[in-house]
């Protein structure tokens, strides 16, 4: 009996004896406690690839046997010639977005095939002497254009340069000139058609002594039947009417004008190409 007695008694006291514990002595400010929370690790995750990036183009490497400059591919002409002068407009609207240049460079590549072909790049308005000279009582288009080609290819080093500029070929019974690369409109009503053209003058220099290699006959033949304005005997020049644009800022985002303009480009470029070849 006194063995129960006395465990039932420590056993009371228990309780007591825990909240006691708990309590603080009288007149004692207890500052309460903030439990201390560790800080998450923080891991450094690898940068992620932007998906979609332009990758660099390869370096340009080993000897250069052909240097391409291409100053053909910056302008597209929205021209009209109507039955009088008051019909006839022409505005001029960049294309750099169709890489006009990079097709001429691929087209020459394709034609040489085996043969080292670089693109030479040139600084915006390297062709504007050339293109807008000042005004001369008599003026040496080839000498010019040669000057321009020097300070290009100052570090080029290529042993021959195919250069393609722009010219303005006289649309036939009119006094009217068809500058460069475009889309025309001609004549008025049922009496009107609607054409592409694509006039440009290949030159191939010695890439030590800037000479000028004669030009080929079949490539002059192409520039003269340019000049006259055969634009309906060829099947890539002709559009419906109603692919001529609406306002000359359309035709940048016509998906049919950059098509057909390509397609003509290049096949007018690989028989440009193809008759300096021929002559080698």
């Amino acid at each position: 009996m006194v063995r129960i007695a006395f465990a039932a008694i420590f056993l009371s006291c228990l309780p007591i004896s825990s909240f006691a514990q708990g309590q603080s002595a009288p007149g004692t400010i207890t500052q309460p406690t903030t439990p201390a929370v560790a800080k998450p690790t923080v891991k450094k995750s690898a940068p992620k690839a932007k998906t979609g990036a332009k990758q660099p183009a390869p370096a340009e490497s080993g000897p250069c046997q052909i240097g391409v400059i291409s100053a053909i591919g910056e302008k597209f002409a929205v021209q009209k010639v109507g039955l009088t002068v008051f019909g006839n407009e022409l505005t001029e609207v960049p294309i750099d977005a169709w890489s006009l240049n990079d097709l001429v460079v691929a087209r020459v590549r394709a034609a040489t095939s085996g043969v080292h072909v670089r693109k030479i790049a040139y600084p915006k308005g390297a062709f504007e002497p050339y293109y807008r000279p000042p005004t001369k009582l008599f003026r040496n288009d080839d000498e010019e254009l040669t000057a321009v080609v020097r300070q290009i290819t100052a570090s080029s080093n290529c042993a021959r340069y195919f250069v393609f500029t722009t010219h303005a070929a006289q649309l036939q019974g009119t006094n009217q000139s068809l500058p460069g690369i475009g889309v025309l409109h001609h004549g008025s009503g049922p009496f009107s058609n609607t054409s592409l053209f694509a006039n440009f003058v290949v030159r191939v220099f010695d890439g030590q002594s800037f000479a000028i290699a004669k030009r080929p006959s079949a490539d002059l033949g192409a520039i003269l039947a340019g000049s006259f304005g055969r634009l309906g005997q060829d099947p890539l020049t002709k559009l419906e009417a109603a692919d001529f644009p609406a306002t000359p800022a359309d035709a940048v985002a016509s998906s049919t004008l950059r098509d057909h303009t390509r397609a003509l480009l290049a096949a007018r470029l690989d028989k440009a190409v193809a008759a300096y070849l021929k002559q080698e």
